[in-house]
């Protein structure tokens, strides 16, 4: 792993052509998990799988879209073309280091907006190509937690247990699909901000599923990367 702030290198000679944008988001997480968490995560599984590649690792961003949740106090958001241009920018910034692929290291289930950014940007051939991997799809028994739940949980209680709070709200798995977030928003579905079954968490699942993402993310980047290097140029 290369950190750019530590060094004077010549990064696109050096044979290092890869850098890992984490993007997290700072949002309720209800009242066991801090507002951070999603940035927190984003922060360890970059960093890790920076290492394992040897690739550039960027200071992930803390902010995001997270609309969906702006009816609990502490949510800050971004607005989704916001947040493109802000991926675009970076992306024209690390270019003129002679980077090629950019990783887009989302955390955040809401970021919905990446999708069409990335599209765009690869469709248009600009450089570098933007690798889009959200490490939560690679999660095995993800089960009904989707916000606040045992797997959110269970990693912050193997990475920070001193960040969870012992006195956790009670499991709660609404009737709406995750479609309805976006009528109802989260505190329309969730009065107290959980999706899942905070309960259930434990430090070994979340070892578990830490190691599940880094294993994800490093896989799925170099796939990614082997896919890129045979397009025809234009």
């Amino acid at each position: 792993m290369i950190d750019p702030t530590n060094t004077t290198l010549e990064i696109g000679s050096a044979g290092c052509d890869t850098a890992i944008l984490g993007i997290g988001s700072f949002e309720q997480h209800s009242a066991h998990l801090p507002v951070e968490t999603d940035f927190f995560f984003a922060s360890h599984v970059s960093r890790q799988t920076a290492s394992r590649l040897q690739a550039i690792l960027l200071h992930p961003l803390p902010y995001s879209t997270s609309l969906e949740h702006l009816g609990f106090a502490g949510t800050v958001t971004l607005k989704p073309e916001t947040l493109a241009a802000v991926v675009w920018d970076i992306a024209e910034s690390v270019h003129r280091w002679g980077i090629r692929y950019l990783v887009l290291l989302n955390s955040h289930g809401g970021n919905f907006c990446l999708n069409p950014a990335a599209r765009q940007w690869n469709m248009e051939r600009k450089k570098p190509h933007l690798l889009l991997i959200d490490f939560f799809t690679s999660l095995s028994e993800i089960g009904g937690n989707l916000h606040a739940g045992e797997i959110e949980t269970s990693m912050m209680m193997h990475l920070a247990p001193q960040r969870v709070r012992e006195d956790k709200p009670e499991d709660f798995v609404p009737t709406w699909s995750r479609a309805d977030l976006t009528h109802l928003g989260m505190k329309g579905i969730s009065p107290t901000g959980v999706w899942g079954y905070p309960s259930r968490a434990s430090a070994e699942k979340g070892a578990k599923w830490f190691d599940e993402a880094v294993d994800h993310c490093v896989e799925r980047i170099r796939t990614l990367k082997g896919a890129f290097s045979k397009l025809t140029p234009i």
